[in-house]
């Protein structure tokens, strides 16, 4: 049976108008798992360690939870969280 051309190094070599297919596509494999670990780790509304601490969401009671903030958006007033 014939492979696919395309799918072997030697015939990414051959043709190589591929090469940056493959790499758009790692690229953006590798972007979106890093997007879902950031997720997995740093969002409030995940716990991980939910024995450690009663109410885990505490954490980010004074804290600014922002993908990309800009330094002027930190040096405003905090506007306190609700209690529950």
């Amino acid at each position: 049976m014939k492979k696919m051309q395309g799918m072997s190094f030697s015939s990414v070599m051959k043709n190589p108008a591929l090469l940056p297919l493959y790499f758009c596509i790692g690229l953006g494999g590798c972007g979106a798992f890093l997007y879902t670990l950031r997720l997995a780790t740093r969002n409030p509304d995940v716990s991980w360690l939910n024995k450690k601490e009663a109410e885990p969401w505490n954490t980010y009671k004074d804290k600014h939870y922002k993908f990309y903030a800009t330094k002027d958006e930190y040096t405003k007033v905090k506007s306190p969280a609700p209690e529950y």
